[in-house]
């Protein structure tokens, strides 16, 4: 490398990607852009006005290059940008305890189902989930609390499943009820097993203890949908082979503490399913499977659909 080249290379020192930077080169031109560095070569990106495609410069050859400048560092770019899409800061101190974060969420909630300006609710649901993100609540609990600042505009009923959602259940990777520990900052707090009802853990037909009686037989099981709570209305899903060939649903309501079950073939309904239906049926794990549900309740409150 020449004495001139390590000069022209030594321009670029402290400089990242996504910089942009004004290039003066030893012939007069002055190019400004975004800095892109790949395999070794040097290019700038830029934006012509009214063009749907950006455009570049490059590779720049080093030995051309009279002097580099820095006209502002991505870092600032993006912190400007962050800036310009959370908008003005929604009023009230920074939350440091978990009724801090809980109160601060519940009211950015209300502000953005009450907010008429599209652009702003953008910005304000953007703070709503930088809140969030500290406390790594998930996409389910969000979904709650938001629909709960829409139905706090029309009701001060603290809402139930069927107020937010459109039925008594729902998926729990789509609206689950947060719980309070979900608030703390503490992640060692959040990760605390949330503990049952003694009544829901004594009663064997309840949702968890049904739950674990057919994990513990072997058989393929897991919440499909969930009510509010979970141990009141719940449906769980059984496949006792690959996708649908062996699919069975468990639905559960709790009335007057007593879980009542339905068990029903979770399958498509046509020929080829009916032949697979029965299949099922026929197998040693259907008969784990309904020997488990038998013995969970009294027959008058089992009602078998299959």
């Amino acid at each position: 490398m020449t004495d001139q080249t390590e000069e022209a290379a030594s321009a670029w020192d402290g400089l990242t990607d996504q910089d942009v930077v004004e290039v003066t080169l030893k012939d007069g031109a002055i190019l400004t852009g975004s800095l892109m560095r790949v395999a070794g070569m040097t290019f700038l990106t830029y934006q012509k006005p009214g063009a749907l495609m950006g455009s570049s410069h490059g590779p720049i050859d080093p030995d051309g290059v009279e002097a580099v400048r820095l006209v502002k560092a991505w870092s600032a770019i993006k912190a400007e940008r962050f800036a310009a899409l959370r908008g003005e800061r929604f009023p009230g101190p920074a939350p440091r305890l978990a009724l801090d974060y809980e109160y601060r969420l519940e009211r950015l909630a209300r502000a953005l189902a009450s907010e008429p300006d599209a652009a702003r609710a953008d910005q304000l649901r953007r703070q709503f989930d930088d809140t969030a993100d500290e406390i790594a609540l998930s996409q389910a609990k969000r979904a709650w609390m938001r629909a709960a600042g829409r139905w706090a505009l029309k009701s001060n009923a603290p809402p139930t499943m069927e107020d937010l959602w459109f039925a008594e259940v729902a998926s729990p990777s789509l609206m689950t009820r947060p719980r309070p520990q979900d608030f703390d900052p503490d992640p060692t707090v959040r990760r605390r097993r949330f503990p049952l009802p003694d009544q829901v853990m004594r009663d064997p037909a309840s949702v968890p203890n049904r739950l674990k009686a057919l994990r513990a037989a072997g058989l393929k099981a897991r919440v499909q949908l969930a009510g509010d709570p979970l141990w009141d209305r719940a449906v769980i899903q059984i496949d006792l082979a690959n996708g649908r060939d062996g699919r069975f649903m468990a639905a559960a309501r709790r009335v007057n503490r007593v879980t009542h079950w339905k068990l029903s073939w979770g399958g498509n309904f046509n020929p080829t399913a009916d032949r697979k239906r029965h299949k099922a049926m026929a197998s040693e794990a259907y008969a784990t499977l309904k020997a488990i549900f038998a013995e969970a309740v009294p027959s008058p409150a089992l009602a078998m659909a299959v």
